[in-house]
């Protein structure tokens, strides 16, 4: 795989590394240039010191980088590095990965140099998380979140890399029995344990990478790993002096039961108010929708109520009495047939009767308009 004589060290005929970037107990990372496509990428060199002598550990290695590459490959997110290639020699051997490469430098070396403002640390975290759940999402744990994981292009925006010792679910696991994969300080409890961890434990190793950003100090960081690690089991986490507003949510992640940190949404729109992205309001809960009101029937009595006061109409007062009945003395006798003289005869003195009235009543008009008319 290595290039000729003295000159520069090429990898599969293709990649000429021009400069060692950093490295690690994994192995080291160069920068490179791609002569086919004419682009500088990154090279990981994956070569623990350990397993030189192991065919077993190189093997278990192996399988393990190949697994970091299907599972970065599954991952497509801004904030997750890219995987263009890998270069796999034989089960005997030692795996290449080719990686876009990012300029920025670390977290880590940024962190070197001073702490970050809550504001500043609300704004990577934000990010940071949108990559976790994109790698949760296709079932990748990435087990190892911490600065020097965490890579920074030009822009300051952040890049989660070395999914190297991701868990990917229901996949066999290829550590040995009784070995560390990841770092002790930012490892959650349940993984301390010995637990398979799950999405809430790489919350709790954000958490942990936001409170070393903002205090620049590591709280439960001790003299030894044996040390390092009884403290993540059984102390408490001080609160972080210089936080601000993102002290709560800091302190909600390192609580030591993953059912009690909150979840990714609601870490992100707190993540958010600090960062300035989101308002800084109170959820509101949906307001139920207004049920239709009932229909009423249109009636006298509520056109009535709905015409104001001035304007209504006097109900109709009670009915006029009717005229009394004739007395039964003046009434003509119903007809029963057809009329005969007797008839007649029995009726005369009665019409007799009213045409004597009216005779009387017609004199004194007459009488009256006499004397009314002489007076003028």
């Amino acid at each position: 795989m290595n290039g000729n004589g003295g000159g520069p060290r090429v990898i599969d005929g293709r990649f000429e590394l021009t400069q060692r970037l950093g490295g690690g107990g994994m192995g080291t990372v160069w920068r490179a240039r791609d002569l086919a496509l004419h682009r500088d990428v990154a090279l990981k060199e994956v070569r623990p010191q350990a397993a030189d002598e192991d065919p077993d550990a190189v093997r278990t290695l192996r399988a393990r980088v190949l697994r970091e590459a299907r599972a970065l490959a599954r991952v497509d997110h801004p904030n997750v590095v890219t995987i263009h290639h890998i270069i796999d020699g034989g089960s005997d051997t030692y795996p290449w990965l080719v990686m876009e490469l990012v300029t920025g430098g670390s977290l880590q070396d940024r962190l070197d140099r001073g702490r970050m403002t809550p504001v500043e640390a609300a704004r990577l975290g934000r990010d940071l998380l949108a990559a976790l759940v994109a790698a949760h999402a296709h079932g990748i744990e990435h087990r190892d979140v911490k600065p020097a994981n965490v890579l920074l292009r030009p822009d300051g925006r952040p890049v989660l890399t070395d999914f190297g010792i991701a868990a990917v679910q229901e996949s066999t696991r290829l550590t040995a029995t009784g070995s560390v994969i990841g770092s002790p300080d930012y490892m959650a409890p349940e993984r301390v344990r010995g637990l398979s961890g799950g999405p809430a434990a790489d919350l709790w190793s954000l958490g942990m990478l936001l409170y070393v950003a903002v205090e620049g100090r590591h709280p439960l960081r001790r003299n030894s790993t044996l040390a390092t690690l009884a403290a993540v089991l059984y102390d408490e986490v001080p609160k972080p002096r210089y936080a601000g507003p993102l002290a709560d949510i800091v302190m909600s992640l390192l609580v030591h039961e993953p059912q009690a940190r909150p979840d990714a949404r609601t870490l992100d729109r707190e993540l958010g108010r600090v960062a300035g992205e989101l308002k800084d309001e109170p959820d509101e809960p949906d307001e139920p929708d207004e049920p239709d009101e009932p229909e009423v029937p249109v009636t006298a009595e509520s056109v009535q109520d709905a015409i104001p006061t001035s304007f209504r109409i006097a109900p109709p007062g009670p009915a006029e009495p009717e005229p009394a009945a004739l007395d039964p003395e003046w009434r003509l006798p119903a007809p029963t047939g057809p009329r005969t003289w007797q008839d007649w005869v029995d009726v005369m003195p009665r019409i007799i009767s009213w045409v004597a009235i009216v005779a009387v009543v017609v004199a004194g008009a007459v009488i009256f308009y006499d004397a009314f008319s002489w007076s003028w």
